[in-house]
């Protein structure tokens, strides 16, 4: 049954729940304020990944990040036409070896045609020198998840008791939260050679470096958990990150958790002292007024050290991080100045206000627009084996056939084999999918949320 194309004005796809979606409906409040109508959808999304052809066409496409061809494609699928491109750039902050000219995160393709949102002037000007972008392109607004700890929003985030309960776990105790910046914990061959050939062979010495010290970092809180029974020790994984050593620590530390769900600001206002290491988290401790230390086992890998901590005040050993515990008049690790370098931040107009001008400035000027050429260019041509299942899906009664040849354990004809792989890797897809996926239900609870703060008498 054909299904007619939905109009926009906005579309706004995430692909890590606990890192975006909250920003995202910060920004549909704001835009619906001014009479738009927006979309959240995931990039994993069960109608994205199902669609043949357009259903939806958008004004303008907010993504996560659009490095190159691939990254637009593989955000916009088939399900969704759209006139212009908004990068909200989520990993604004890029290691050092990714500042220089040519890499993977300095963009090629249609990821140098798109308006690209900038935290602050530092990733301007490297988004000028090294990809060579155009200034108009370039849209210096903050980090709209900051404004989650601005007065305004003070009240959003869940009080440590009702927080605590929710998740049975003690109110009595000392709370030290570790939010991990590691995510290589049982990474397939086919991902670290992936990365490898994006980033350059010196990212499996980064993998390493990762593995190793989140060992390290896991048997310093394993051992201070056995040393205090007044402490609890949440662990946050970086997000899409399952891990196993973590979850082993966990059985044997009762006062130990790993905990995935809720944004990490939620969990750094409930905490007493924050840790973590080759972050940006430790902005979001330093705004939320907490106390947080940068744990360093091991000297990073090359090239890979954010230039924000890079000349902070790092923890070694574990002394240093059962010292932390009880430490008076504690000195943040990193300066101010540091901070001001990479974040704009604003007292009297918040981020998500700057951002929704900008939405709007993009939305009206038709210079914005992406060319007939641009949008047929970023496109590949999909390998047979897709095409023929995407064919078939057009027709219900051929598209049932289909999968009753699939399923019978009988047939294996070589296409049949071909196309029962691209199956599994869907249902690959469909399980990280359950994990961040949302609900329309769930994003308009979050707008109200944000509403009843923003504006009480709505």
């Amino acid at each position: 049954m054909k299904k007619d194309v939905q109009e926009v004005d906005f579309l706004i796809i995430y692909e890590h729940k606990v890192r975006e979606l909250e920003n995202m409906c910060l920004i549909k409040y704001e835009l619906e304020k001014r009479g738009y109508k927006v979309l959240i959808k995931h990039i994993e999304d069960e109608e994205a990944l199902e669609a043949v052809k357009p259903i939806y066409h958008a004004r303008v496409v907010m993504t996560m990040a659009c490095y190159q061809n691939a990254s637009l494609e593989w955000h916009t699928k088939d399900f969704v036409s759209f006139d212009k491109v908004i990068d909200m750039q989520w990993e604004n902050i890029v290691y050092p070896k990714d500042e220089r000219e040519g890499v993977f995160k300095n963009y090629t393709g249609i990821g140098r045609e798109v308006v690209r949102v900038s935290w602050g002037e530092a990733n301007r000007r490297r988004l000028l020198s090294a990809a060579h972008m155009d200034p108009k392109n370039i849209k210096v607004v903050g980090h709209i998840g900051m404004d989650f700890l601005r007065d305004e929003l003070k009240g959003y985030y869940m009080g440590r008791d009702e927080l605590f309960e929710e998740y049975g776990l003690p109110t009595d105790k000392k709370v030290l939260l570790f939010a991990s910046p590691f995510y290589a914990d049982n990474l397939s061959e086919d991902y670290i050679a992936g990365m490898c050939k994006k980033h350059g062979d010196d990212w499996r010495d980064y993998y390493d470096f990762m593995m190793r010290s989140e060992r390290i970092i896991l048997e310093w809180m394993e051992k201070l958990c056995g040393e205090r029974n007044d402490i609890l020790v949440i662990y946050r994984p970086h997000p899409g990150h399952i891990g196993v050593h973590m979850s082993e620590v966990e059985k044997r530390c009762e006062n130990f958790k790993v905990i995935s769900e809720k944004s990490v600001k939620q969990w750094i206002i409930a905490s007493d002292i924050v840790y973590t290491g080759n972050s940006s988290t430790i902005v979001e401790a330093y705004f939320a007024g907490r106390m947080c230390h940068l744990l360093f086992p091991l000297e990073v890998t090359d090239g890979f050290e954010l230039k924000l901590i890079s000349q902070g005040k790092k923890i070694t050993d574990y002394e240093g991080f059962a010292r932390t515990v009880d430490e008076e008049n504690p000195v943040f690790p990193i300066d101010r100045s540091a901070i001001n370098e990479i974040y704009l931040v604003d007292e009297k107009e918040p981020s998500y206000k700057k951002l929704a001008d900008m939405a709007e400035e993009v939305y009206k000027d038709p210079s914005y627009n992406l060319t007939k050429e641009q949008l047929a260019s970023y496109r590949t041509k999909q390998p047979p084996l897709i095409q023929v299942q995407k064919k078939l899906q057009q027709w219900d009664w051929f598209y049932d056939k289909y999968k009753e040849i699939l399923a019978n354990e009988h047939i294996h004809w070589h296409w049949v084999e071909g196309q029962r792989a691209l199956r599994r890797e869907k249902a690959k897809r469909n399980e990280r999918f359950a994990i961040e996926s949302t609900s329309e239900e769930e994003i308009d609870e979050i707008v109200k949320k944000i509403a009843r703060q923003l504006d009480p008498k709505s």
